[in-house]
């Protein structure tokens, strides 16, 4: 009797918890089996790469090294979008592996905390939190700089997949909504999120409320440095739930520290994990969360029953959802 053929292995790049692993298992089909990480060394992961087929990645490089490792692989799913910084594209396009992404349930989970972001920094949430906690009551010490969303203008730098649910988040807040991105947006759709075209410079300068949602490439890689920080207007607030290097650290804390910015939502760092102390944690006008914000257990499941959907079409030979054109 002949041996069953083995199933292909699918290597979860991501080292997490048990918990999320098996939110995983729960929506890979049958005929495959998941390959996960205990510690996330460089050794491990070049131990089981070799053998797997397809490669989960999200915030871990995959880069030449691994790719080189991997004698079998043929198919790269990105958890989420954002795969400029997180794939080796011409390290895959040498050996014409395919790349997909899944952009399902990043979209809302990143507006939804983008616009927890903008509140927290607004209401200084995270510090009388903490305050409160320690039994200090600050029931009127933050009304004179606590804000308010409702009568901002509101910037939105890409106006992408994420970038256009923000806008759609934002709608009931009494915000005015400004908008810069490489591609001008179809007119129906601007008058449907209620935003504006507007240059980079002058978005700068008119908003009280910056949110960042670029890829970091070469074009964004410190957009946000000296210069343009210090073109923003004073006591405005800056969010960035896309990637760590669009902002120059050491400028954005300097803008604190200084007043020019009255706060900062930061869901991304230039290194990751940051190192500790952060120079932001001494600075109670900034809330900080550890780049999770697309990762809530509703998303995961989206994101898993679409990349797992799009292995089912590869092996089954059909066209891929969401397939990044590698040239």
């Amino acid at each position: 009797m002949a041996e069953p053929a083995p199933r292909p292995k699918v290597l979860y790049f991501i080292q997490a918890n048990p918990e999320l692993y098996e939110l995983v298992r729960a929506e890979m089909p049958e005929g495959y089996e998941l390959v996960t990480l205990e510690t996330g060394d460089e050794a491990e992961r070049l131990a089981k790469i070799r053998d797997a087929e397809v490669v989960i990645v999200g915030g871990t490089r995959l880069d030449r090294r691994f790719i080189a490792a991997a004698g079998r692989l043929r198919l790269v799913q990105h958890q989420g979008v954002g795969y400029h910084d997180t794939v080796d594209v011409e390290a895959l396009r040498e050996r014409q592996i395919a790349l997909a992404i899944a952009p399902g349930g990043t979209s809302v989970g990143v507006a939804e905390h983008a616009v927890m972001m903008m509140l927290a920094v607004c209401k200084r949430l995270p510090f009388l939190d903490a305050e409160l906690r320690r039994g200090v009551w600050h029931a009127n010490d933050m009304r004179a700089e606590s804000r308010q969303l409702h009568g901002m203008t509101v910037g939105i730098v890409g106006l992408g997949r994420i970038g256009k649910e923000l806008a759609a988040h934002l709608q009931g807040f009494g915000v005015t909504l400004l908008y810069h991105d490489v591609l001008a947006m179809p007119e129906e759709v601007e008058r449907a999120l209620k935003v504006t075209r507007t240059p980079f410079r002058e978005l700068l300068a008119r908003v009280d409320m910056l949110s960042l949602h670029v890829p970091l490439t070469e074009q964004t890689f410190h957009m946000m440095n000296r210069e343009t920080i210090g073109l923003m207007k004073p006591g405005a607030i800056l969010i960035n739930c896309a990637r760590g290097p669009v902002v120059e650290e050491a400028a954005l804390v300097a803008a604190l520290e200084s007043g020019h910015l009255a706060g900062a939502g930061l869901d991304v760092f230039e290194v990751e994990p940051p190192a500790h102390p952060t120079p932001f944690a001494k600075l109670h006008n900034v809330v900080l969360t550890p780049h999770n914000s697309p990762g809530t257990r509703d998303a995961m499941r989206m994101k898993m029953a679409d990349i797992f959907a799009n292995v089912r079409r590869f092996y089954g030979g059909e066209p891929l959802a969401d397939r990044v054109p590698l040239g």
